[in-house]
């Protein structure tokens, strides 16, 4: 099988598990060191997130491209899209040409050669499905060994969390409330969006919030200020685009509509750009955010909003939560809802029929188990009360699964996950790609 035959799908896998001839080298025969390949991107935008490569002795940290001919770049219009202009590496079998940005600057293109080996093995797949293990068999995984595998995996998930949220908190000076408030704000984003989310709380602190802004709607105007989303970028990227997004009405792009007056909008644009001055604030660019393929309550516009009130209904939040003898029953209690606008808009300046927007009781859960219980867990941890941490672990045997992707296709495969201790074990063996042994 020639190189030029694969899909892009298996180029993803052989560069998610490093099956290709290293070093790289790029298009000046320079060597590119893969130091981590990032994470798999499923949603529009680059293929593979906060990837990190060195060469010539500086470490990148960016995002990955990959695709079968350079030219395809072209092809698939990434000159002409913002998303792309963070891209550090661009993966290609035949290097036929060089490739550029929005920006007009070239982006480090480098050759992936794939051994013939592992070609042979695809060809085998592909050609023989029946080679591939009956899945079925996993049904056959006693009680008794999956139980202690699932413990070893969600140990592990908490500990490798841990580990980055004490990177996180030298970041962060030893305040762990502004720790925390990273870890929400990435909550709120969920998968798609946890990224800009996690700029956007970067990009302005926890302290500087609560200082400055003494109401929700001083909190809402730096939040999207610092978002990018008080200009007219939701519009542009629209007519780009299409519709994004689906159901409840609202499906055409928001942005600065000729001749619409929106006095929600001019107030948070007059208070952030008083708090922008005050503060030396360089706003995000707004075209980072995503929106196709999300319902249209898990729209960025809406958690923010989210984001916002739990910052002016619980200013000490994390204090409480570390305080409190049960935190998860104090985070499925939290009244979090989207402000008044936004109970008939999805986006600015475009009206929708009316739904309140308030986090239900799996969302809720979800920011416990992606926010609240690492944070905890790695505090108490550093403390080091570990009795304290286990009770925290423990706690997930009362919250509901998540259900996304991963998890339905462990219950194809006839395993039953009850509750989040199991999903997010199985969430671990998936992201390292291993076996229950």
């Amino acid at each position: 099988m020639l190189d030029t035959e694969l899909r892009e799908e298996p180029l993803h896998l052989i560069w998610k598990y490093s099956l290709f001839r290293m070093p790289l080298v790029d298009l000046d025969d320079l060597p590119v060191e893969l130091v981590d390949p990032g994470q798999h991107n499923l949603d529009s935008g680059p293929d593979f997130l906060n990837a990190r490569i060195r060469s010539e002795g500086i470490l990148w940290a960016g995002n990955v491209e990959i695709h079968r001919r350079a030219s395809q770049w072209y092809q698939h219009g990434h000159h002409l899209d913002p998303a792309f202009d963070n891209v550090i590496l661009h993966v290609v079998l035949d290097p036929d040409c060089q490739v550029r940005n929005s920006r007009g600057r070239e982006v480090r293109t480098a050759a992936m050669e794939v051994p013939s080996e592992v070609l042979r093995q695809y060809g085998l797949l592909v050609h023989h499905p029946e080679l591939v293990p009956d899945t079925r068999y996993i049904r056959a995984v006693e009680a008794g060994r999956m139980l202690p595998a699932l413990e070893k995996l969600l140990h592990e998930r908490l500990t490798g969390r841990a580990a980055r949220i004490r990177a996180e908190l030298k970041y962060c000076g030893g305040d762990w409330a502004e720790v925390f408030y990273t870890a929400l704000a990435r909550a709120f984003g969920q998968k798609v969006n946890a990224d800009p989310f996690e700029m956007l709380a970067r990009s302005v602190s926890l302290e500087s919030i609560l200082a400055s802004c003494p109401d929700l709607l001083s909190k809402e105007a730096v939040l999207y200020g610092q978002a990018g989303m008080l200009g007219d970028w939701m519009s542009r990227a629209g007519r780009a685009g299409g519709g994004q997004g689906s159901g409840a009405g609202e499906r055409q792009p928001a942005g600065n509509l000729p001749g619409s007056e929106d006095p929600y909008l001019s107030e948070l644009r007059e208070r952030y750009a008083s708090i922008r001055e005050r503060l030396g604030l360089v706003p995000m660019t707004g075209f980072l955010w995503k929106f196709l393929r999300l319902r249209p309550d898990n729209f960025p516009t809406i958690r923010i909003s989210q984001l916002a009130a739990s910052l002016e209904r619980y200013p000490g939040l994390f204090r409480q939560l570390r305080d409190h003898p049960d935190p998860l029953d104090l985070v499925l209690k939290l009244e979090i809802g989207a402000s008044e606008y936004w109970e008939t808009h999805y986006r600015f300046r475009r009206e929708s029929p009316p739904r309140e927007k308030s986090p239900g009781r799996d969302r809720l859960a979800g920011l416990f188990i992606n926010a609240v219980l690492p944070v905890l867990y790695a505090e108490n941890m550093i403390r080091g009360d570990a009795r304290r941490a286990d009770e925290l672990r423990g706690m997930l045997a009362r919250v509901p699964p998540e259900n996304n992707r991963t998890i339905r296709m462990w219950k194809s495969l006839g395993i039953a996950v009850p509750d989040g201790f199991t999903s997010q074990a199985l969430l671990q063996l998936s992201d390292r790609g291993g076996f229950i042994r």
